[in-house]
């Protein structure tokens, strides 16, 4: 049984619009202005310009390799047993928290109208045990609606992001039409009142990123596209581009409905509730009542829709996890309709862990961003590496200039891990850590360390990567570090890191041979060569 290409290119498009717009854009533009202040217009502009860029990379990766699982299969390929273990541990320990995450953006606007599923404990909205027990059945809910086959899901989707696009182009134009103070982007200490530096740390650090990630759902999905020739690049880049038109509408409209009340102690601490909605709560300051029960009930289907696209497509993620031995082959185990029945499963209880520490919104997003832009670094080194050792692969789409861009992406990578600071930084390096030791003991308990032996020479790069960025995040001035590297320093020092890394990444790839045979020999790749 192999995984279905139900998947047209309108589908995928909407698949990576599903994913990009959840909670994101609930609670993104509040925080970025308490970070960045009206500046924070900038943050989301320079987001998706990156995030394009990321995905130009993957854009060549998933058209010639469109393999369920993406990242972790590609660097499986290029790199090994651990690169790939690490880069796919990276990838799905966020993706599988994405779904609680949207269970508790859920709860905290739906405390609104019941209060009991949310107490605040030190200027957190921490769940209840009864808002932890519904928690559980929303995730549930998101994992029974996977069950229905990837095209029913996909048509789901669909459904569901026209509303998700909808609902906020309605807030955007009734608000603006409504209350629209042009005096608050530079009466208030001014346009940057925090400086250059806020408005990049807003990036990781108000959920920019977050918000932005949806994008790469299409490449998890590229092996069930009918045309991943045309859809893949349409899915990137037509994504990234749409929300970015959307959530700096959205920002702009967030500050210039702000009344002077909310903003009497400053940006920072900018005084909407978040307990009622900060978009909810600016409609019923308007007196635009029907306005805010929309947003609210908007809260409910815009995370939802986005926890299912994420319950789908990190099942799929699970099936590449066990398609290179890292884990036991039940995951890769799919039903007569196609889906990674007990992927999801696993998925589900897991998500359910993740609700125990109770994390709040703006931290855990925090974390996935790190997690996950790390492992997006790898995607320009595969690539780099496949044209190089695999010359004659058929690229459907072929990025121009890959060298340079490439570096440049795994560059803007860096970067963006750096700018979530020490606080977030030590924690992803904790999870890396843990992470290994998971795989490390399956490994010595079963049969297939003998047959897959791990290779520890040619992972020193990563691990010298990791501690690289955790040592700058340290040293550096954003989150909780030292402010022993300057800002502006920073920008060089890494710079000759990321180029320093780069180099020692590509040259330590798996020998072309051993490339060209996991690429030629892979089922899914060939049965994909058979019809295209």
């Amino acid at each position: 049984m192999r995984l279905r290409k139900d998947i047209t290119s309108w589908g995928l498009l909407m698949t990576s619009l599903g994913a990009m717009i959840g909670s994101g854009w609930l609670f993104g533009a509040l925080y970025a202005a308490q970070i960045a202040g009206p500046a924070s217009i900038f943050s989301w502009i320079i987001g998706g310009f990156l995030l394009i860029i990321i995905g130009l990379n993957f854009a060549e990766l998933s058209t010639a390799l469109p393999l369920a699982g993406g990242i972790s299969r590609y660097t499986h390929i290029t790199h090994g047993s651990l690169v790939s273990f690490t880069v796919t541990w990276l990838a799905w320990l966020p993706c599988v928290a994405t779904a609680p995450t949207e269970a508790q953006a859920i709860l905290e606007y739906s405390a609104h109208y019941l209060p009991w599923t949310i107490y605040s404990s030190l200027e957190e909205h921490v769940l209840t045990l009864e808002g932890w027990g519904c928690a559980i059945v929303l995730i549930f809910l998101f994992s029974v609606i996977n069950l229905y086959a990837i095209k029913a899901v996909i048509r789901f989707n669909n459904l569901i992001t026209y509303w998700k696009l909808f609902i906020p182009v309605i807030v955007i134009v009734w608000i603006f039409c409504s209350h629209f103070e042009i005096g608050n982007f530079t009466d208030y200490n001014g346009f940057a009142p925090f400086g250059i530096q806020n408005i990049l740390w807003a990036i990781p650090a108000a959920g920019i990123i977050f918000s932005y990630l949806g994008f790469r759902e299409c490449i998890s999905m590229a092996g069930e596209t009918k045309n991943p020739k045309r859809a893949v690049p349409l899915a990137l880049i037509g994504s990234v581009i749409i929300c970015t038109v959307l959530y700096v509408s959205l920002q702009i409209i967030l500050i210039g409905a702000l009344t002077p009340d909310m903003l009497s102690e400053g940006w920072s601490k900018l005084s909407v509730s978040i307990h009622t909605g900060p978009l909810a709560s600016i409609a019923i300051g308007l007196g635009i009542f029907w306005l805010a029960k929309l947003i609210y009930i908007d809260a409910l289907i815009s995370p939802a829709g986005t926890a299912v696209i994420y319950t789908a497509t990190t099942a799929r993620l699970n099936y590449g996890i066990s398609a290179n031995k890292y884990l036991p082959e039940f995951m890769m185990h799919l039903t007569k309709k196609g889906v990674p029945l007990k992927s999801i499963i696993v998925n589900f209880f897991v998500g359910i862990l993740l609700l125990v520490p109770l994390p709040t919104w703006q931290k855990l997003v925090a974390f996935q961003s790190t997690a996950i832009v790390l492992s997006y670094g790898l995607g320009p080194v595969c690539l780099i590496v496949l044209r190089r050792c695999a010359p004659d692969l058929k690229r459907p789409f072929v990025l121009p200039g890959s060298m340079f861009i490439s570096m440049i992406t795994f560059y803007i990578c860096t970067l963006i891990a750096f700018w979530t600071g020490w606080n977030t930084m030590r924690q992803v390096g904790f999870a890396i850590i843990f992470g290994l030791l998971l795989m490390l003991g399956y490994r010595l308990c079963s049969s297939r360390g003998k047959t897959y032996p791990l290779k520890l020479t040619p992972y020193y790069w990563f691990i010298l990567y990791v501690a690289g960025i955790t040592l700058f995040s340290c040293l550096g001035s954003f989150g909780g570090g030292l402010d022993l590297l300057p800002f502006g320093w920073d920008f060089v020092v890494l710079a000759i890191f990321s180029v320093i890394i780069f180099k020692m990444a590509i040259h330590s790839a798996s020998p072309e041979e051993e490339i060209k045979k996991n690429i030629y020999s892979d089922p899914e790749y060939i049965e994909y060569m058979k019809t295209h």
